[in-house]
């Protein structure tokens, strides 16, 4: 395998389920060797994708951790403005059961006007497609001669659920999904360069809210970062924001891993945050 450039990573989406004025849904761009491989794609990930200057039409594959809306709801959206703006190429999208279905439902039987419309003026009704490859088990799921992505299933809300690892022959990246603390993680997340994971809140939190059990708290990221000897973590899916009024209660989560993992560097996202493994 060979050494790539530089990774780039591009935070499109820091939040969560609720519209939130300065954080989109989940969504974050992979740059390997000019390939621009896309982790899940929420609410605002096409416009936030075109704000922080990457066409929607330079998407090479995507990659989708689950099913719940706020994690898949403008992949429609991507592929229909990809077409229209020039992609020539079917689309790889990689993702758990249930992910074509959703787009021939959600896309396809969905804007049958728009689709005709478009090919009637002269769009080629081919360069819409795609290539969906559904997860049938942990894994390896994709490789090249410079990258492997594999997965980690674990458990979220009843769903078939996925965590990616992206490693080439210098560095390691893990995206988590929502989920529920999983030791297995740990190895997962071993050695990892940087670790996008997860913190939609605390224990107290939580405690308040009846799917509270779906997800990690800062201490288990902490847990988690600190075990696999992770060097840079960022926190993502911010659901508590939407819910408190302190203004720092992110920072405060971010707080509680930095006193767990002292070795490391924890930063929260922000739509836009670019950084370079």
């Amino acid at each position: 395998m060979k050494t790539p450039s530089p990774l780039s990573v591009l935070i499109a989406g820091s939040g969560a389920v609720r519209a939130h004025p300065t954080r989109g849904g989940p969504c974050y761009l992979v740059t390997i060797d000019g390939q621009n491989l896309l982790f899940d794609c929420g609410r605002c990930a096409v416009h936030n994708l075109s704000r922080f200057g990457v066409p929607v039409e330079t998407i090479s594959e995507v990659f989708i951790t689950h099913l719940h809306f706020d994690h898949i709801c403008d992949l429609p959206l991507l592929l229909l403005l990809s077409w229209n703006n020039g992609r020539d190429r079917r689309l790889p999208i990689c993702g758990p059961k249930g992910i074509d279905g959703f787009l021939e439902n959600g896309l396809r039987k969905a804007y049958v006007p728009d689709i005709e419309s478009r090919v009637a003026h002269g769009k080629n009704r081919n360069h819409l497609e795609w290539d969906t490859m559904e997860i049938a088990k942990e894994g390896l799921v994709r490789e090249s001669e410079s990258f492997t992505i594999d997965t980690l299933a674990t458990k979220h809300a009843g769903l078939i659920n996925y965590n990616y690892r992206i490693t080439t022959p210098s560095s390691r990246i893990v995206i988590t999904s929502d989920s529920e603390p999983d030791p297995r993680l740990i190895d997962f997340c071993r050695g990892a360069d940087l670790l996008l994971i997860e913190c939609s809140g605390t224990k107290e939190f939580y405690d308040t809210q009846a799917w509270g059990g779906w997800h990690m708290t800062p201490e288990y990221v902490g847990h988690i970062a600190r075990e696999a000897g992770v060097k840079k973590v960022i926190l993502k899916h911010l659901v508590i924001e939407s819910f408190s009024d302190d203004p720092n209660v992110s920072e405060n989560m971010a707080e509680v891993v930095r006193s767990l993992h002292p070795e490391g560097e924890t930063l929260v996202a922000e739509d836009g945050m670019r950084i370079t493994v």
